[in-house]
């Protein structure tokens, strides 16, 4: 799976401020709804503060996903916000967040959730990766970085396979 076949150029936000975890979901769920009007705030934001509730999508080294099923999606879309400064995502590293990838999942889709959430995880596994996302000036150039094949990203740096 290709990154950009979740991820568009309209889904993508740099240099984000945002004051809380709470804050950074709303911003999230304005966006998304703004790029894909099939969507419904309300939804979109309960759904991911819902799974936040069940446990903390900060997956440390300055990442979180947060992801959700959502009854009107039907298909799967990723949006990705980075932080101007970090904010507390309760992360296992207990580092602040920066890079937030948001997923929206259909409500029957279940394997190909679980391999999007997997491919996400490997790439935003990669340092320099995840430096290229922090170090984005704007959301033209953010998009390009999120897409960049992660082979490339491999090739240059000591990124897992």
């Amino acid at each position: 799976m290709k990154i950009d076949s979740i991820l568009a150029p309209d889904r993508v936000f740099a240099r984000v401020d945002a004051s809380s975890k709470k804050r950074a979901i709303e911003f999230a769920a304005l966006k998304i709804v703004e790029a894909l009007p099939d969507l419904v705030v309300g939804d979109v934001y309960r759904g991911l503060i819902d799974r936040e509730k069940m446990g903390s999508t900060g997956l440390g080294d300055s990442v979180a996903i947060p992801h959700c099923r959502v009854s009107s999606c039907d298909r799967i879309v990723a949006s990705l916000f980075v932080f101007e400064d970090g904010i507390d995502f309760s992360s296992p590293d207990e580092q602040p967040v920066k890079i937030m990838f948001v997923l929206l999942v259909p409500e029957s889709e279940t394997s190909e959730h679980l391999a999007t959430l997997s491919m996400l995880a490997e790439r935003l596994q990669c340092e320099r990766y995840r430096e290229a996302l922090i170090k984005a000036e704007d959301d033209a150039s953010l998009y390009s970085r999120a897409i960049e094949h992660i082979e490339d990203l491999r090739a240059q740096s000591s990124c897992s396979p």
